[in-house]
């Protein structure tokens, strides 16, 4: 596949959070309001936020470990999930469960993910790259989602 179909199919696709209070649907380029309180709520219950009237914006991320620019079998993508959540584990301040939903190729199996914040772009891109993903979709607090290329 070439870039523009691999970034034609990261666009084209769901990314959605589980949290305790509610599911969020991502988009690429889409804010999403509901999603941004929820974060802000989640970061004064972890004691990131910044004292003043403005809050610094609240880096996050959505990383999987599956199908690293191919399909692995269930078993393999399983494994390799298990890794990546002991290493968000180690290093992140929270970690909700995720999914990433294909729009149009029924054919692409759902791929479990996980939304990590308080975290930069480097950090997430760092993850990524351990696991050979070829983008991890990065967000912060006000702004649309994007795909951040590995």
């Amino acid at each position: 596949m070439s870039r523009a179909e691999i970034e034609a199919a990261f666009l084209a696709t769901t990314y959605r959070v589980e949290t305790p209070e509610r599911s969020f649907d991502l988009r690429i380029g889409a804010v999403n309001a509901g999603f941004d309180e929820f974060l802000r709520r989640q970061s004064v219950s972890l004691g990131k936020l910044a004292a003043g009237p403005a809050p610094m914006a609240i880096g996050w991320g959505i990383v999987t470990a599956y199908n690293p620019g191919e399909r692995l079998s269930e078993q393999q993508n399983e494994i390799r999930q298990r890794r990546l959540r002991e290493r968000i584990n180690a290093s992140a301040g929270a970690c909700f469960s995720a999914s990433n939903l294909a729009d149009a190729d029924a054919g692409w199996p759902v791929e479990p993910s996980y939304l990590v914040l308080p975290v930069d772009e480097q950090r997430l891109a760092a993850l990524g790259r351990e696991f050979c993903q070829l983008a991890v979709v990065y967000g912060e607090t006000g702004l649309a989602p994007r795909l951040l290329w590995l």
